[in-house]
């Protein structure tokens, strides 16, 4: 009989347990996994200088960062998060309702509402709690929240936590957002749609034509779109977001980002062009009220960014340069590339168990990249998700495309 599982299957245990079964079964996996060499997650990295990393005193090329921009380690961006600390401290000493709002921050929100083309941002601690807080915000009893079913984690606790109804549909599939919005808009007692998307998927790569989502209008004038930029924003349009590169920057109602990926720090915000929406935002997000507010590191961090990003383009040609490259010599190797128009390369591995010795088998050749498995990918289509960023060089791309070669004749993804 074949065990039904939940959640991260590999490691996982049947959905009929008790929470105590649950964690000690869990633990249990964890543990087999260990002894057997196969478990790749939460590997402690003693040193790291944004493409290099070194784990167990092995020098490993990164192939696994979202620091798609390459700033984590940039002299210029540490030494402002370095003032910023000396300035404020190390924490902000409360939330920003009460205590915890620097100035830093609203110079940190004008720059991010100007860069993505609105009229007001707001900022939060984290990308995950901006979209669970301000998700929560939005809907009213009777409205719907119609959603990508590839939509990341915080965008579904956001919309649990918002306590109205949500529609997924399958945004690969062209069409699905306007068949289900139709769906909804003939049953008379439909409040407002909200469609809540990302502008680049971080698993597969896809990426969403916001153009077309921007026309359901036609359907529905009243439809708000909320697009979860975290991995476009500084990649996509030019550096800028994946809105700039659709030309639907007005018509996007709301845009959210992070700061840890081109940003090189940590944190998160909205950003519209309703001033009203913004200051309700402001008093009613739980995620915001109830955190400490964003360090003043960090806020330095994400403002010195965006001011390169401005002032260096090269470095999204550079990005993207590598990532043409990429995609092109993967392709040719005849590997299950996950079709993508971004710098996230997506190669089908299938079964779980497979993907973490794919990964392991990469380790000991000196290159670090993880797989992602269920739930952050369907069951049994785990993926490897690698990720070469501006910094790469040309020897850190041989190597690991090398090695990727290599360790797929092996598992006879192809062809020796």
């Amino acid at each position: 009989m074949k065990m039904k599982m939940s959640r991260l299957s590999a490691i996982r245990v049947p959905i009929d347990t008790t929470p105590a079964e649950e964690r000690a079964a869990l633990a249990a996996n964890v543990r087999r996994l260990m002894r057997a060499d196969r478990y790749v997650y939460f590997k402690a990295i003693e040193q790291s200088n944004g493409v290099e990393v070194v784990v167990d005193g092995q020098t490993l090329v990164m192939a696994s960062s979202n620091d798609y921009l390459g700033l984590t380690h940039d002299r210029r961006v540490i030494a402002a998060a370095t003032k910023a600390m000396r300035r404020w401290g190390s924490g902000p000493g409360g939330s920003r309702f009460l205590c915890g709002n620097i100035t830093l921050h609203h110079e940190l929100e004008a720059n991010l509402a100007d860069f993505v083309g609105k009229a007001g941002a707001i900022v939060h601690p984290t990308g995950f709690l901006t979209n669970a807080g301000v998700i929560a915000c939005l809907a009213r009893p009777g409205d719907v929240l119609l959603c990508d079913r590839e939509c990341h984690a915080s965008i579904l606790a956001g919309c649990r936590l918002a306590g109205v109804r949500m529609v997924s549909y399958k945004g690969e599939k062209e069409h699905a957002a306007q068949d289900a919005l139709e769906r909804l808009r003939a049953k008379p007692d439909t409040g407002r749609v909200f469609l809540i998307t990302e502008g680049l998927f971080s698993m597969s790569g896809r990426v969403t034509d916001l153009a077309a989502l921007a026309r359901l209008r036609a359907i529905d004038p009243e439809l708000f779109l909320y697009v979860d930029d975290a991995h476009g924003l500084g990649v996509m349009g030019h550096g800028r977001t994946t809105a700039h590169q659709f030309k639907v920057v007005k018509q996007v109602d709301m845009i959210m980002g992070t700061f840890s990926k081109a940003l090189a720090s940590i944190g998160g915000f909205v950003a519209t062009d309703d001033r009203n929406l913004l200051t309700f935002i402001q008093h009613d997000s739980r995620t915001h009220i109830f955190s400490a507010g964003l360090p003043a590191a960090n806020a330095a961090a994400a403002l010195k960014s965006l001011e390169i990003i401005r002032a260096e383009p090269q470095r999204v040609e550079r990005l993207w340069k590598n990532a043409r490259t990429a995609q092109a010599r993967l392709r040719k190797l005849g590997l299950p590339v996950k079709e993508s128009n971004s710098p996230i390369n997506s190669i089908l591995i299938g079964e779980e168990m497979a993907a973490f010795d794919f990964s392991r088998d990469l380790f000991r050749q000196g290159v670090f990249a993880l797989p992602a498995i269920y739930p952050a990918v369907p069951k049994g289509q785990a993926i490897l998700r690698v990720v070469f960023t501006s910094k790469h060089t040309r020897k850190h791309v041989n190597k690991v495309l090398e090695a990727i070669a290599e360790t797929a004749r092996r598992f006879h993804l192809i062809e020796k």
